[in-house]
Order: structure tokens, then sequence, then C-alpha cells
């Protein structure tokens, strides 16, 4: 469909070389005599609007402004000519809304060069227009999924965790602006034997949280069967030791259909002996501080879920202290940076809780984050940090 051109010039524009022109060329013209006829037909959304500068004397300045003023609202280009021969630079002073100016009105070339050129700037506009708001209507459903994804995450968090005689807990959890995928739980699986774990699902928002939710329910004592299993004799149930667990989740969770990777670290605790079987898949090794100020990173383990057991999952086994305390915590920590862009570390962070023993458990946690923020000058967290610490104050 032809494109609509609005003539606006003093006097009968009938038969104006401008009108002869655009019709040849297969342009629909409209013409208006005065600025009120010319605002009227604005209402018929043309294209384009020429304008004859000539009719700013013969208008009142009112009506004359208030042309230009729609002009822009309405986003129709204004292509100023002169039928009294005004200059270009005059011609703009009476209508700086103006967005070019044609001399020659008899010159077919020069006139539709100049009127295909306006054309073409108003379909840029208005496909760069659009696709702004296109763009911005999926910042917001984005910015919408990241805050649904941050709901089911926090909503997984334990709201306090179990107390568990001999075994003392605190955590600390700074979730990122975008939602992130670290979860951790602590669950009496039987009298004795205490569950523990955390992990990190790569990447952020909404794929993330799905892939949590459903690590979750694959860890939890009555929707999973991973963590505890049937046995038809007494005692009725197996407990599965941690390797044999991250080799069903590395099972259950193979790359080629989720598409994520996840860390983790899953610990056994036994509350009467105190001993602590755990194994970490591509997880940062929790840290052991004992009582009496040594502390150890606790290597073993094997890769990321998701590898399909490419490597055999190795266990470590310990037994704590009275006094001797054991942190969990994600690489949202270590790799948190000061704004020179240094790493906080594990050898920092190793340092900090080793160095809070004597400190009460829960304010050890909390002193380690204060330091965290210090080293980075208060800067946001760029991934979720967490931090789960257990104190073994001895057999119950």
């Amino acid at each position: 469909m032809a494109e609509k051109i609005l003539i606006a010039q003093a006097g009968s524009s009938r038969d104006s070389p401008l009108g002869t022109i655009l019709r040849a060329a297969g342009f629909q013209v409209q013409l208006a005599s005065g600025v009120a006829r010319a605002t009227e037909l604005l209402g018929e959304f043309p294209a384009l609007i020429l304008l004859d500068v000539t009719l700013a004397s013969r208008e009142p300045s009112g009506s004359w402004n208030d042309l230009g003023r729609r002009c822009q609202r309405e986003g129709v280009p204004c292509l100023l000519f002169s039928s009294s021969g005004c200059a270009p630079a005059a011609m703009k002073d009476l209508a700086p809304w103006g967005t070019d100016t044609l001399v020659a009105l008899e010159d077919y070339e020069e006139v539709l060069s100049k009127v295909n050129s306006q054309l073409t700037i108003r379909r840029l506009t208005y496909e760069v227009n659009l696709a702004h708001g296109l763009l911005l209507e999926k910042q917001q459903e984005i910015a919408e999924y990241h805050r649904s994804a941050a709901l089911i995450q926090t909503s997984l968090l334990p709201p306090r965790l179990p107390e568990i005689g001999p075994l003392h807990f605190a955590w600390r959890f700074l979730p990122c602006a975008h939602a992130g995928g670290d979860l951790f739980n602590v669950v009496h699986l039987d009298e004795r034997t205490v569950m523990v774990y955390l992990f990190d699902v790569c990447g952020h928002g909404v794929s993330a949280a799905m892939v949590t939710v459903s690590v979750y329910q694959s860890l939890s004592l009555h929707t999973g069967r991973i963590v505890k299993r049937a046995l038809a004799a007494p005692p009725y149930y197996r407990i599965p030791s941690p390797a044999e667990v991250l080799v069903d989740l590395d099972r259950e969770y193979p790359f080629e259909r989720f598409e994520k990777f996840f860390t983790i670290a899953y610990v056994l605790l036994d509350t009467v002996s105190g001993q602590v079987t755990y194994s970490c898949a591509g997880h940062p090794p929790p840290l052991l501080v004992r009582a009496d100020g040594e502390s150890e990173p606790l290597l073993r383990g094997g890769p990321v879920i998701g590898m399909g057991n490419i490597i055999p999952f190795e266990e470590g086994e310990l037994v704590l202290a009275p006094g001797d305390r054991l942190f969990l915590y994600s690489d949202g920590i270590t790799e948190y940076m000061d704004p020179a862009g240094a790493f906080y570390g594990e050898e920092r962070l190793f340092r900090k809780l080793s160095s809070q023993r004597r400190r009460p458990l829960d304010p050890a946690c909390g002193r380690l984050i204060e330091d965290l923020y210090a080293f980075g000058r208060g800067a946001a967290v760029r991934d979720d940090v967490t931090l789960l610490g257990i104190e073994f104050t001895g057999a119950s």
C-alpha cells in the first residue's frame, strides 16, 4: 500500500510541483492550505508531512507550535520547504522540529531523495522502537523468571536446622541478584546418623532452579530412594555410603538430559561415635577445624555430577572430638572478588575460620561473612554465598 504524505502549503496547493512529483512516484497525497487543516489531517496518520514555513507568518503562533508538538509526539517526520524562497537556516529557525529542508521544489530527484530518506528513517526508527519494546518485554519476563526461581530456591532452604544433641549448626546464605543453584540441608536419617549436604547447580535462573528442586527431591528422606533404602529384613533399611549416593546422583542427572552439572559435598555423621564419612563431587573441599587449632581440607571425592561416573568417587573418614568443627561452603565465597579482581580464596577462608575457633559457632560464621564483605569493599555477590558450620560437642 502506497504511503500517505501530507503537504501543508500556503495558498492553493492542488497544482503544486510537489504534489505532482509525489503522485507520479506512487504516493498518496493529502493537501492542507493551513495549519488547522494540517493538524486535523495528522489524525489520518500520514507517514510524512511537507510543511511550508511561509504558513508560520500567516497563522497564530500557538497553532503553529501545536502542529510541531503534535508531529514530534506522534513521530511524524517534518520536511520543511518555503514557497517564498526562505533559506534553509531560516526555515529551521521557524520550525525547529523539522527533520530536514527541501529547496528545489521542482527537482524530481531531490524531492524524491529527501522524501525517501525521511520515510526510511521513520521506518527504521519504528523498527528500533519496536525491537526496544520487545527487548524490554523480554527483560521483564526474564526478571520475573529470576524472581520465581529465587522464590523456589529460598522455599527449599530449611527454615531452621534440627536440634541434634551433640551437634550444633549455624549457617549463612547470601543469594546473588539472579537466582543461583546453592542448596543445603541437614536430615536425621535414623537415631544416630545425620545426613548433611550442600550442592551447587551450575548457572542461574529458572533452569538451574528446576534442577535444584529435582536434586532436593532426590535427596529427600520421604520422596527419594537414594539416601535410605528399604530392606526386607530388620532393621528394614540400609543407609548408603556417600560414594554410593554420588554414583546414584550421577546416574540420575546425566548432562545429556539436563544440560547442567552440579557439585555436591555429602556427609554422614554418627552422633554417638563422632565418625564422619564424606565424599565430594567437584565441590570445594569441606574444612575440618580441630578444637586444638589444627585444620585440614577434606579432599576425597570425584568429578562433578553429570559426567557419567568416568572416575570412581573416593570416600574419606575421620572422627570428631568434642569441640571439633566441620564447615561446608560454596565457591561463591572463595570466588568472591575485591575491586582489583583478586579472589577471596580457600587459604583466606580456612585461616579466618580457624582463627574463630574459640568464638561460638554462629558468631564465627557471621564474622566470616563480615570479613568477606570487607575484602570485597561491600560489592554485591555475583554467585550464591553459602556457609554451613557443624560443631561436635561430644557423644550423646
